[in-house]
């Protein structure tokens, strides 16, 4: 995949190599939660309100943000490039301070992107809006000329602390702290590559990051990093690499896009290695690059066709009866 075509799928930017046909296994748990018709919405991250029980997806190809009722109902809650909003990638809602953290990043699969990589360098920002006036609030942009930037996905502490991967240029975790609101990197580490997915454990005491060599976890008592344990028969790195991660009952939850899967990891007690996988979805009838998701409750809610893939040689996206209306899954976990 050309790096105009998906900028910011970190494992095929990284690896430049050529990709074996996805096994013939399938594993189909997955019901159909809701469509959107809008083909050409390229959606990258979903998250959901318990408050107001409404669903939001993010979109790379128009820079907004949507907004789904409980029936189904579809507005445009964030414009297109509103507030100078780019790529609208990873979303997270804070429920308890009814606010919306979007990761947005410049690139080319946004619709008549101007800027050049080599030339101008690529904005990234971190965008903070009210989630019930959908005001924005504050955003927190790196802007560098010359300099690729690239906020990918982000979590929330339960203080309201925010962590973000951000890839490219510079592989690092950044953190807007809620005492002084303002955008620091923290962390940083060689082994890890083009970061993606980040997730707290429950207890708050280690933060899981996907990237395209497997999985880290940071220690936050001690400040350390380190690579996640993982059994020789597991494979979570390049090809297989996870995209979205989700903590759930001390497992992990991955999906792998460019395997069409969508995994659960068991962890050891102590939460440092794995120890086992169960695959939960694998080449669903409607997968076109799954990308990342949201946990509400038992049930794990993802975005089953980003279609990044959906582009000709020349980077133009495909005509519309060649797209399909994105379609976000659901699955019951035990």
């Amino acid at each position: 995949m050309a790096l105009k075509k998906f900028t910011f799928c970190m494992c095929l930017v990284y690896f430049s190599i050529a990709l074996a046909q996805t096994p013939n296994t399938t594993v189909n748990n997955s019901y159909i939660a809701f469509t959107v018709r809008e083909k050409d919405l390229l959606p990258e991250s979903v998250a959901y309100d318990p408050v107001s029980e409404h669903f939001y997806i993010s979109s790379t190809r128009k820079g907004k943000i949507l907004k789904i009722s409980g029936n189904g109902d579809v507005s445009e809650f964030i414009t297109s490039k509103q507030d100078g909003l780019w790529m609208a990638i990873g979303l997270k809602i804070d429920a308890q301070r009814r606010l919306l953290w979007i990761c947005s990043t410049g690139g080319d699969n946004l619709i008549d992107y101007p800027l050049k990589d080599d030339v101008d360098g690529r904005p990234a920002g971190i965008f903070k809006y009210d989630l019930d006036t959908g005001k924005l609030i504050k955003k927190y942009t790196l802007e560098e000329q010359g300099i690729v930037h690239f906020f990918n996905d982000l979590c929330i502490a339960k203080n309201g602390d925010v962590y973000a991967t951000h890839t490219f240029n510079e592989h690092a975790i950044y953190k807007i702290s809620s005492s002084d609101d303002r955008l620091k990197k923290m962390y940083g580490a060689d082994f890890i590559k083009y970061p993606n997915g980040i997730v707290f454990s429950d207890d708050e005491s280690k933060l899981y990051v996907a990237h395209a060599e497997g999985i880290a976890f940071i220690d936050l008592q001690n400040d350390v990093i380190k690579a996640i344990e993982v059994p020789e028969p597991i494979k979570i790195s390049r090809r297989e690499s996870i995209d979205g991660i989700y903590f759930y009952n001390n497992t992990l939850i991955g999906l792998q896009p460019s395997i069409n899967t969508v995994q659960q990891f068991i962890l050891n007690t102590e939460g440092n290695a794995i120890i086992d996988s169960k695959l939960l979805e694998v080449n669903h009838p409607m997968m076109s690059y799954p990308t990342t998701g949201e946990l509400v409750e038992n049930e794990f809610y993802y975005i089953a066709n980003a279609q990044f893939e959906s582009f000709d040689k020349d980077g133009n996206l495909f005509a519309m009866e060649r797209l399909y209306e994105p379609m976000v899954l659901k699955l019951k976990l035990n």
